[in-house]
C-alpha cells in the first residue's frame, strides 16, 4: 500500500484511460520529448504498469500484483520501443531522486553490447538511495545470458517461466 513504483518504459496511459489506473499517481517525466507528460504512445509501458498496479474490482482489464501502490510513469523509450543508454539512465536517476521505492525496467540491451558505466552508475545510485531495481532478463531467446541492466549485480533480474517451471524458448 502506497509504495511508489516507477515504471521506466514507453510511458503509461494515465488515469481516466480505459486501462483503469485509479491508483494515486506520482509525477513522472518523459525523457524522449523532454517534458512532464509521460503518455505512452507504444503500449508496452501501459501493459507493464497494468501488471504491476492496475486497480482491482472495477471490471476493467486485469488486476495488478500491487494494486494499491502509487505509480510513477517515466518514459525512456520512444514510440518504436527503442531508447538510449542515456535516456534509460536518466529515467533511473529521476525515479530514484523523486521518491520511487521500486523501479521496474521491463527493457534491456543485449549482453553482447556489454556493460555501460553510465547505466550501471544509475542503477547503483538508485540502490544506494534504498530503491529496489527490478529488470527484465530479456525476451529474445538469447543463450548469451541475461540482458543489461538486469545483468548488473545491483539489479534483480526477472525472467519468464513456463507452467512446468521450465524456461520458455524466448526467455534469456
Amino acid at each position: 500500500t502506497n509504495v511508489v513504483v516507477a515504471v521506466v518504459d514507453t510511458g503509461v496511459r494515465l488515469a481516466g484511460s480505459r486501462d483503469g489506473f485509479a491508483n494515486p499517481l506520482v509525477a513522472g517525466y518523459d525523457f524522449i520529448n523532454n517534458d512532464a507528460d509521460p503518455t505512452d504512445d507504444e503500449g508496452h509501458g501501459t501493459h507493464v504498469a497494468g501488471s504491476v498496479c492496475q486497480a482491482t474490482n472495477n471490471g476493467i482489464g486485469v488486476t495488478g500484483v500491487a494494486f494499491e501502490c502509487r505509480l510513477m510513469a517515466v518514459k525512456v523509450l520512444a514510440a518504436d520501443g527503442f531508447g538510449t543508454v542515456e535516456t534509460v539512465s536518466n529515467g533511473i536517476r529521476f525515479a530514484a531522486n523523486n521518491g520511487a521505492q521500486v523501479i521496474n525496467l521491463s527493457l534491456g540491451r543485449s549482453p553482447v553490447a556489454g556493460p555501460s558505466q553510465t547505466e550501471q552508475a544509475a542503477v547503483q545510485h538508485a540502490v544506494n538511495n534504498g530503491v529496489v531495481v527490478v529488470a527484465s532478463s530479456g525476451n529474445d531467446g538469447s543463450r548469451r545470458g541475461v540482458s543489461y541492466p538486469a545483468r548488473y549485480d545491483e539489479a534483480i533480474a526477472v525472467g519468464a517461466t513456463r507452467f512446468d517451471q521450465g524456461v520458455p524458448p524466448y526467455s534469456n
